[in-house]
């Protein structure tokens, strides 16, 4: 029953999820209609969080601890290089998955991310031209100059080593392979993937990069690992900012084969996407495929209304919709 097992915790999910603010009640709903969770993960949760015993006086403070405790377990910062996440313990098998690791998957990050990553190896307007002429060579069909294909090998390598041993989250590049193919793919591939945190603020566009790459070099990578290294998202597998992920969606256990589903952000004709999580490896050149601007703003009424049409959509396969609060 996962956190259904707690009264306190969960009456207060159940109140949080009934109030008006979307970016505490989407995930209050969220952890409500999780499925996956193994009881040893929730109450690993709950433990560490401390409300097993008393529930959290407010959403801040729940966020809070929420940070604390993926910031800890799931991304393990600060603990020796090579720490298996908790998404890959055996406490976490309920959720693994057996994929096809030929399969060619995609990710979407943005460029100035990855550069504070790199800690200022190179500036976003250095690793632009560098990606630039990358792209402009590959599409000749051409060698990248050699100086610019060690500069970018060397900065990828740094911001592997600046980053953390968090999950990775990919969607199967054949399932996206038609937004590509549209003008403005880098909008609406954000939208498709529910990437709500990616959005030009006040019209300033966030330059976005395309990795692309194959399964089994992840498979490869992680041979020795006793366990998995793939695995389905839940709601405690997000290292966000703060709180939860409000464009995340847990996926129905008995429908999705494994798989997670993204919430497609699009007012209009959305499709559905698979992902899921897998340990991480750095980054090749050989993985930029594209380079892009999302231009378009994400808002709450835009949020509101991709998760109303996603719920709705799964709604007969959601094991805990009836422990949702009534809608006005």
């Amino acid at each position: 029953m996962a956190f259904q097992a707690n009264s306190p915790f969960f009456a207060f999910l159940t109140n949080t999820a009934g109030t008006a603010t979307l970016a505490e009640s989407a995930p209050a709903e969220n952890f409500i209609l999780e499925e996956r969770l193994s009881d040893e993960r929730h109450q690993d949760f709950l433990q560490a969080s401390g409300f097993d015993t008393t529930p959290p006086a407010d959403a801040p403070t729940w966020f809070a601890q929420h940070f604390n405790y993926t910031t800890t377990r799931i991304a393990r910062r600060g603990a020796p290089t090579g720490t298996l996440s908790a998404t890959f313990e055996t406490g976490n098998r309920r959720a693994w998955l057996s994929t096809n690791s030929a399969m060619d998957v995609v990710r979407v990050e943005t460029l100035e991310g990855l550069c504070n990553r790199s800690t200022s190896l190179l500036s976003a307007s250095d690793a632009e031209w560098q990606i630039d002429q990358l792209l402009a060579a590959r599409n000749a069909g051409q060698r990248p100059p050699a100086d610019v294909a060690m500069s970018l090998r060397k900065w990828l390598l740094r911001i592997a080593g600046g980053s953390d041993s968090r999950p990775v989250f990919v969607a199967p590049f054949a399932e996206v392979e038609p937004i590509l193919a549209q003008p403005d793919w880098p909008n609406r591939l954000r939208d498709a993937l529910g990437l709500g945190h990616i959005r030009a603020i006040a019209g300033r566009p966030t330059r976005v990069l395309l990795m692309r790459y194959g399964l089994e070099r992840v498979r490869r990578a992680h041979l020795t690992r006793p366990d998995a290294w793939a695995s389905a998202p839940t709601v405690l597998d997000d290292v966000a900012r703060s709180g939860p992920n409000p464009h995340f969606f847990p996926a129905p256990e008995s429908t999705s084969q494994g798989f997670g589903f993204t919430v497609d952000l699009a007012p209009a004709n959305p499709v559905t996407t698979r992902e899921f999580l897998h340990a991480p490896i750095p980054y090749l050149p050989e993985d930029i495929a594209r380079l892009g601007l999302v231009t378009a703003d994400v808002t709450d009424p835009q949020v509101t209304g991709a998760r109303s049409r996603h719920r709705t959509q799964a709604r007969s396969h959601l094991r805990h919709f009836k422990d949702l609060p009534s809608r006005p």
